[in-house]
């Protein structure tokens, strides 16, 4: 049971490190307009460019992974919390992007599965180990 929970703990960590060096480079990318959509794909939407959009990719979504990177390393009993937080954040994140933009088929769709994969991966790795942190706990 320790070896599957250390398992799950490392998976954890590769997720939010995955998540993490994805997220915030293409927030920055957003940012800067670099290989970021066309802006009349927000024609309707409560956005004028891809600033906020950006922002939220790069320091909630990304920042959030790196948060629970960091209480995982630390072994904190947070760690596994902040995980499952980061990858509710990524999903929400993708739903609205698919509600904002639609979601176009190309390389744009396969990165909005991808990421809702990744956030979905995320909250099973949290919850396996939510689970056999509950059988291990003395009663």
């Amino acid at each position: 049971m320790k070896t599957l929970a250390n398992i799950l703990r490392v998976l954890q960590i590769i997720l939010n490190i995955l998540l993490a060096v994805t997220a915030i480079p293409g927030g920055i990318m957003l940012l800067v307009n670099f290989y970021a959509p066309p802006v009349e794909q927000l024609q309707g939407s409560i956005f004028n460019n891809f600033t906020i959009p950006g922002l939220a990719l790069a320091v909630i979504v990304g920042g959030s992974a790196i948060v629970a990177t960091i209480f995982l390393l630390k072994k904190s009993k947070f760690g596994t919390m902040l995980t499952a937080t980061a990858g509710v954040i990524i999903m929400f994140f993708e739903f609205v992007e698919v509600l904002v933009i639609g979601s176009p088929a190309g390389p744009g769709q396969i990165m909005q599965i991808g990421f809702f994969g990744l956030g979905t991966l995320m909250m099973i790795a949290s919850y396996g180990a939510w689970f056999l942190d509950l059988l291990a706990s003395p009663r």
